[in-house]
């Protein structure tokens, strides 16, 4: 019998009395640290504060976030090892479903009631799995996942009993260091003795990253064919058809995922966006309200839920609705000089619209003065809908300026710029498409082709000064920063480390690192960094 005695326990329940029938189950075999929350944010709390081993979640918690939302932000947000048992109770004889559709499905989860047995059994059995992985967290902690590869391969050749588990990690991780080929011949034998879900899409992805898209989507398909539960399909599959340029049939795609699991708030956030793109106001409507009306609890609602589901109202010209959005949003967050911009730019908009003119210009000029005077950077969708309020409310100049920025950062980025041109022709501006969005996206590239060309030919000096100074124009432009960092990286390899360069290339990797690390051509900068540190004895922060 495993010992439990020294598991510190964390036990998530509104209801005092379970949490007490909890602590008293626990105690039958050993477990005497145990802490109580009746929240997910007391909990949340608690668990920033302190490490636990054992995590037992009640599924429903009242008018709060449920225990998905919870174990949503603690794994996403890094708030707990891989280590951690994250158990979930429930009563409802359908969370099974509920598990087959969440792309992140708690260790194990119990249905009430159970016994003390019941229990030691399941966390026992989900801590032999633990122990098993335990070097393979410990090397993936540390930032070695070819080390944990080859791990996986040690614990497969003694035949672990968690065989099919050690398959799927491999295949993630193979992924995970653009090892596709590899990951793709692993998937097809696991397919060839059974069809499992996650198979199915690991080979998808593997196809994807082949430029096998055809072959991809077939296999993504098959997939929910045979699994319609398993949503991550249809997130893949949805991908795959916008980025053929079919983003109706990418919309209905997504519709059906949120059919089988409409909790999944950020998915119906994609639906909202997608079908607003599409130019499909109800549907775009009916997904941002849920988004606001369900998140009022979530951890992961935003201002920008508001502000999109008020953007649609404006072009449905409900103007109250979507300027009573617009206070909800104000009064809901903290205020931020990110939050007041954003509103002002609406409220610009609703009352340029209402024809309220003078608080139209009034509205704009407050958001133009928060970003002069804090130099935040703005998101995409306000920066949109900034350069749009410039463009109505004779700020011209403003609004081109906006634009080029935006194209320059996106100029690969063809879903950005279909939305730029929809832009400009609402505000009467199609002509300017040409100078605005075409001429810009052939100055970036051109830039950057002089750079690149200045590396090749051995002037690395000439390259980085270039290359560093757009990267800093267009801190959104990946592709710019990367050429910059490698010429950096090269430049220190061969000619002695520059402290100042490889900084600044250690920061264009980490402001890029949470979009694009999964990039092959990012994998590979990043590993010549570290290369090249390893070479001059630099340990990297």
């Amino acid at each position: 019998m495993m010992d439990f005695s020294k598991k510190r326990v964390l036990i998530i329940d509104d209801s005092p009395a379970m949490c007490s029938s909890l602590k008293n189950t626990l105690s039958n075999f050993g477990i005497s640290k145990c802490e109580t929350s009746n929240s997910g944010n007391e909990a949340v709390f608690r668990i920033r504060q302190r490490s636990f081993d054992i995590i037992v979640c009640d599924y429903c918690l009242g008018e709060g976030s449920d225990g998905q939302q919870i174990l949503e932000q603690l794994r996403r947000g890094g708030l707990i090892a891989p280590s951690v048992a994250f158990l979930m109770v429930t009563a409802e004889r359908g969370y099974e479903k509920v598990v087959s559709c969440a792309e992140l499905a708690p260790d194990d989860y119990l249905l009430k009631p159970f016994t003390a047995e019941t229990m030691r059994l399941r966390l026992e059995r989900v801590f032999e799995k633990k122990e098993t992985f335990a070097v393979i967290y410990e090397l993936l902690e540390k930032g070695n996942a070819v080390e944990a590869i080859l791990e996986c391969d040690r614990l497969l050749a003694l035949k672990s009993k968690f065989t099919i588990d050690l398959i799927r990690m491999k295949g993630e991780l193979l992924i995970s260091l653009d090892r596709h080929e590899e990951a793709r011949v692993l998937y097809e034998q696991v397919i060839a003795a059974r069809a499992i879900p996650w198979a199915r899409i690991g080979l998808a992805k593997t196809l994807s990253m082949a430029g096998l898209d055809d072959e991809a989507i077939e296999t993504l398909e098959l997939a929910i064919e045979d699994n319609p539960q398993y949503l991550e399909a249809y997130d893949l599959l949805a991908k795959e058809y916008e980025a053929k340029g079919n983003a109706e049939l990418a919309q209905t795609i997504l519709e059906k995922a949120v059919e089988i699991s409409p909790e999944t708030l950020s998915r119906q956030t994609r639906v909202g966006e997608i079908a607003y793109r599409n130019g499909d106001l109800t549907k775009a409507k009916r997904a941002f309200g849920i988004v606001v009306d369900k998140g009022r609890f979530s951890f992961f609602r935003s201002p920008s839920d508001f502000i999109s589901l008020s953007r649609v109202h404006l072009d449905e010209g409900q103007h109250d609705k979507a300027l009573s959005l617009v206070t909800d949003a104000k009064k809901s967050f903290d205020k931020t000089p990110e939050l007041e911009m954003a509103t002002s730019v609406m409220e610009s908009l609703i009352h340029h619209s209402a024809k309220n003119e003078a608080a139209a210009k009034l509205a704009l000029q407050k958001a133009l003065d928060v970003q002069e005077k804090t130099g935040i950077a703005i998101p995409d969708a306000s920066k949109l809908d900034l350069a749009k309020s410039c463009f109505l409310n004779d700020k011209v100049e403003e609004g081109r300026a906006l634009v080029k920025d935006m194209v320059s950062n996106f100029y690969d980025d063809e879903k950005v710029q279909s939305m730029v041109r929809q832009m400009l022709e609402k505000v009467g501006r199609a002509d300017e498409v040409g100078s605005l969005v075409d001429n810009s996206v052939r100055d970036v590239i051109k830039l950057n082709n002089e750079g690149v060309l200045l590396a090749k030919k051995g002037d690395l000096a000439g390259a980085i000064a270039l290359l560093v100074s757009a990267a800093k124009r267009m801190p959104q432009n990946v592709q710019v920063a990367l050429n910059a960092t490698h010429a950096m990286i090269v430049d220190s390899d061969r000619n002695g480390w520059n402290e100042e360069n490889m900084d600044l290339a250690r920061h264009f990797l980490r402001e890029h690192e949470a979009k694009y690390g999964n990039l092959e051509k990012y994998k590979k900068i990043n590993a010549l960094m570290k290369d090249v540190s390893l070479k001059f004895g630099v340990k990297i922060t």
